[in-house]
């Protein structure tokens, strides 16, 4: 897995260069190099020998100057366009006197930067990098705009100015790059939609900082791949019964969602399990027997609205004691019962336990009972969930996604898998970021399937956070592989479902898409 950082945790990277004897202008040296080395390879590559650096007043501008002065020695001349006026840093204003005199230097005012930018090949942008955060003044916007329209390269040093570094919120106007040059780590907001589209592609550049810095880092940040994902999936032998591969217990629907135990037991079933028992009222037993015969069931006795009352709890933690997983709380409605219901299977269960829909807004308002826990447990919000969860407004939780699921996951020795386009799993001061899904996941029934998948793999011994990642990769690679022959608008969470055995079967033999 590639460890990544945020932006925070990139400026201690550099503090710790410096304690470990590597200056902030060697590293800067280092960076403007292998930006001019990446420029003239694209020059060329592409015949294009006329080139034009906008340069910020910050260290991102120092890069550019001090790549102006390496590709002056490769014979490639750049325009140098102040954006911000004059260098503002110790570092940058070095820079920017060590370039060669020849280097020509406009300010962005300059009548004629419009024609220059208009007939250049490569354009390079050093403007704000990674301390970006906000919206760009109305005068880079429209430059930027402008220049996302030119058919000249566009290479960013770092990450495209207008990119917040840290979450991948964007600017308007933001530098929309072909490629991204960033140093020593990729960062986090470059792994997050709509940051992704605006990075191009994305080369990372060693800068010379010393080994062994980040030991003892948190959170230790890492981005999954589609082969380190389908390592983690479980064995299977074929001396073995169903006895071998657990048994989940699912403790979902309602008579007004009994759709979300159907979907959510027949994605366990499909993945692997050796037996599936779904706890649900008697409503929505029928609709889950038609369609998963395999399924055994419990039928729970319910109030006058057809969610499940307490007086089932008994029968709840008589099945919650014999399984290896459970999942609680798909389509399970939120009344004062199953509120109790779900703090007190909290404090019951002895097998990991995922939280789900529901479950997780039954507990928003008793989420210290999570200190009670015996056991492993994993909350799978999608962003208004952990909203609800931290007590804060979805717009804030976005700005920080992996800060909020991490203080969750702190204060209560949780696994924290809060979803969105890309997906964030916290637990014990680590985080995995995962995107391998499409647009066919983007309606009703995926996070049942979710959480069906991940209590599957649960029971079959996959420890809480690879049982994360792994379900996240056999839905979202069984949604691809769907929709290479057919449109996300049609695809059904049913219709994902039935594509798992044929996707395992890929992942088993090495077929890693």
């Amino acid at each position: 897995m590639h460890k990544i950082l945020t932006p925070a945790q990139m400026r201690e990277a550099e503090q710790a260069s410096v304690r470990l004897g590597k200056g902030l202008d060697e590293l800067m040296d280092n960076s403007g190099e292998r930006l001019a080395r990446r420029i003239a390879s694209v020059s060329r590559r592409l015949m294009k020998r006329s080139a034009v650096i906008l340069a910020g007043s910050g260290n991102n501008g120092g890069d550019g100057f001090k790549a102006a002065a390496y590709l002056e020695q490769q014979g490639i001349l750049p325009v140098v366009v102040l954006c911000c006026g004059a260098p503002a840093t110790e570092l940058s204003r070095a820079a920017f006197e060590g370039m060669p005199e020849k280097t020509a230097v406009l300010d962005i005012n300059d009548e004629r930067v419009g024609g220059i930018i208009s007939c250049a090949g490569i354009i390079a942008d050093c403007v704000f990098g990674t301390g970006f955060h906000g919206e760009l003044s109305e005068k880079l916007g429209r430059l930027f705009s402008r220049i996302n329209e030119l058919s000249a390269f566009r290479i960013a040093c770092d990450i495209p100015s207008g990119v917040n570094s840290l979450n991948g919120q964007v600017s308007a106007g933001a530098f929309r790059a072909d490629e991204t040059v960033t140093f020593h780590r990729k960062k986090t907001g470059m792994f997050f939609s709509p940051a992704k589209e605006y990075c191009g592609k994305i080369i990372t550049a060693d800068i010379g900082i010393p080994d062994g810095w980040d030991d003892g880092l948190t959170p230790e940040i890492s981005s999954v791949t589609a082969f380190e994902a389908a390592e983690l999936l479980p064995g299977r032998s074929d001396n073995s019964h169903k006895g071998t591969y657990g048994r989940c217990m699912l403790l979902c629907g309602s008579g007004k969602y009994p759709g979300a135990a159907v979907i959510s037991s027949m994605s366990a079933m499909r993945s692997g399990v050796g037996l599936v028992e779904l706890c649900t009222p008697e409503s929505a037993v029928l609709p889950a027997v038609t369609r998963t015969p395999e399924i055994t069931f419990t039928a729970l006795n319910t109030d006058g609205e057809g969610f499940v009352s307490a007086d089932s709890l008994p029968v709840i933690l008589e099945s919650l004691s014999k399984a290896d997983s459970a999942v609680i709380g798909c389509g399970l409605g939120k009344t004062e019962d199953t509120e109790r219901i779900v703090c007190e299977i909290v404090r019951n269960a002895r097998c990991p336990l995922i939280i789900d829909a529901d479950g997780i807004n039954c507990l928003s308002g008793h989420i210290d009972v999570l200190k009670e826990k015996q056991t492993e447990i994993i909350l799978t919000p999608h962003i208004g969930e952990l909203a609800r969860l931290c007590g804060a407004e979805i717009a804030e939780v976005l700005t920080d996604v992996i800060g909020y699921a991490g203080r969750i996951a702190e204060r209560y020795g949780a696994v924290v898998h809060a979803k969105n386009v890309q997906t964030v799993t916290v637990c014990g001061g680590r985080c995995f970021i995962t995107d391998f899904g499409c647009s066919a996941l983007a309606k009703g029934g995926s996070g049942d399937m979710l959480a069906g998948l991940i209590g599957s793999l649960c029971a079959q011994g996959t420890s809480a956070a690879d049982a994360c990642i792994l379900a996240d990769y056999i839905m979202g690679r069984s949604a691809k592989l769907l929709c290479e022959t057919n449109s996300p608008r049609g695809v059904l969470a049913e219709d994902i479902i039935s594509c798992f055995p044929k996707m395992l079967w890929q992942a088993e033999r090495g077929v890693i898409v």
